[in-house]
């Protein structure tokens, strides 16, 4: 049996990548009284209402929404701008 020098051996790794698409990797809190236009170092795929009810959000395509979403609930819509009124809180996802 030979000797293996490092680089030269085949390795087997025991650890296997999961594939979740679904899944998000960070969040950005938009917070009360606030507006944010998001950038290239925050695109955002998906956002949440996670307090209040005085928000405008404005999708990449489509209407404004003002009214109608539920707290809590995950909306996948990438938004362009955020505005937020007193006490409302959003959850930028990506």
């Amino acid at each position: 049996m030979g000797i293996v020098n490092l680089g030269n051996g085949s390795f087997v790794s025991r650890t296997k990548e999961l594939d979740r698409p679904n899944s998000y990797k960070e969040t950005f809190e938009v917070g009360a009284s606030t507006t944010y236009e998001p950038t290239g170092s925050f695109k955002n795929t998906a956002f949440l209402i996670e307090a209040g009810t005085n928000y405008t959000l404005h999708p990449q395509d489509g209407d404004t929404l003002t009214a109608g979403l539920v707290t809590g609930q995950v909306y996948n819509i990438q938004l362009k701008k955020v505005v937020n009124g007193a006490g409302t809180v959003v959850q930028l996802i990506k």
